[in-house]
């Protein structure tokens, strides 16, 4: 018989399992892969972006979706401050990127798992590796555990921190959700968060690579104008990524799934407004006279775009300047400024870095993580529905709920 049970050796289940066992909870953590932490391995190209310098818990908690706000407790408790003292107190120290991005100094998400690891043994938590639970009931005030391989466990309080359901091959498969489901609990819908948009358009093997360090994109469903945001942008072999079109992709995904046509506006020249451009425009129209707009273009975009960026107009890329007429070039202005990139699909759950869904915030205590439908049962990290920007805000999210959950 355990105090506590941990389902999930992620970032908020061994944050939960340690902070539980140093309390003097009798504490378990199972993990139904061989190792901790697997996602965490991935997380900021392998480098850990472990959470986001930003000072105020209210502007952290703006860079979430509307559910973001049960967060408010949680890092009223344990922050990014808390979060980086945890770690320098254990021989680890950070580095703030562009962004507000946070990294170990060392540049390593092992480093970052080294520790968590053995955070959850010293604290003196029993963890046990291949064991995949296949069931949970509960039965007076004690929860009993099935595991795959028969073997059965029992606890008088229970923490879900399983994860979503992106990249599946870390052991994260919604079976948090199938359990919340089971207590009773509501499941908002699952959907794939900051992950790439897959574009229709045939050119991208030709603007794969193709990168900007500010791009402005605007979002149209059925023609209607849904959202805009800029920032760094790169065209992919499926499409186009970065980090705001990372964040954008749920409400991509919302519209498509409600049967909208999306497309996107891409405006190439965001630090200029339309008058701007057109005056440089037209300096270079009156400077280079004899030149080929396809020349020529390539001082307002890369030059793997120009070729079939004139198609879309067209324009014989051949063209001299001095022959451009005034609806080619009024044409090649509103090109510049709204470039129209069709969407197919967004990439799908198992390749997004985050679960946009999961277990309704409005059914848990946010000042303990327990469910308030369940006595005795606690959710950390992913398997809440909850969703952030990239940038370390999901991270921290992660272990701010399971340090709370630990801990009540």
């Amino acid at each position: 018989m355990f105090d506590v049970i941990v389902i999930g050796a992620g970032p908020a289940g061994m944050m939960a399992a340690g902070r539980s066992a140093e309390l003097g909870n009798k504490t378990l953590l199972l993990e139904k892969t061989d190792s901790s932490g697997k996602k965490l391995l991935l997380s900021g190209n392998s480098r850990c972006n472990i959470t986001n310098s930003c000072e105020s818990v209210e502007d952290f908690i703006n860079n979430f979706s509307e559910s973001g706000k049960f967060l408010r407790n949680a890092f009223s408790v344990f922050f990014n401050k808390e979060l980086l003292r945890f770690f320098r107190k254990r021989g680890l120290d950070f580095k703030v990127e562009p962004g507000g991005k946070v990294f170990p100094i060392t540049d390593k998400a092992d480093d970052v798992l080294r520790i968590l690891v053995k955070y959850v043994k010293d604290s003196g938590c029993r963890i046990l590796y291949r064991k995949e639970v296949s069931g949970i009931v509960k039965k007076a005030d004690i929860f009993e555990i099935t595991t795959k391989d028969n073997s059965s466990y029992s606890a008088k309080k229970v923490i879900l921190a399983t994860g979503g359901l992106s990249y599946p091959q870390t052991g994260s498969t919604g079976f948090g959700f199938h359990i919340a489901k089971t207590f009773s609990h509501t499941v908002i819908k699952p959907k794939p968060g900051l992950t790439g948009i897959i574009l229709k358009n045939n050119f991208l093997k030709e603007w794969q690579g193709v990168s900007f360090e500010d791009a402005k994109i605007s979002v149209y469903a059925d023609d209607k104008l849904i959202h805009n945001d800029s920032g760094e942008m790169i065209f992919t072999h499926f499409g186009i990524s970065g980090p705001f079109i990372l964040h954008m992709s749920h409400i991509v995904y919302d519209s498509l799934e409600s049967g909208k046509k999306v497309f996107l506006s891409v405006d190439f020249k965001p630090g200029l407004n339309h008058h701007e451009l057109g005056l440089a425009f037209r300096e270079e129209l009156k400077n280079n006279p004899s030149r080929k707009i396809t020349n020529s273009l390539k001082e307002f975009i890369p030059p793997r775009l120009v070729k079939r960026f004139l198609e879309s107009i067209p324009i014989d890329p051949d063209k001299l300047l001095t022959h451009i007429s005034k609806e080619e070039i009024k044409s090649i202005l509103e090109k510049l400024k709204g470039f129209r990139l069709n969407v197919e699909a967004v990439k799908p759950i198992q390749e997004a870095m985050i679960t946009c869904g999961g277990v309704s915030v409005k059914e848990i205590d946010p000042k303990t993580m327990e469910s308030k439908i369940v006595k005795g049962l606690y959710f950390a990290g992913e398997v809440i529905d909850i969703d952030g920007r990239t940038g370390g805000y999901n991270l921290q999210s992660a272990f701010s709920t399971g340090w709370m959950a630990g801990a009540s």
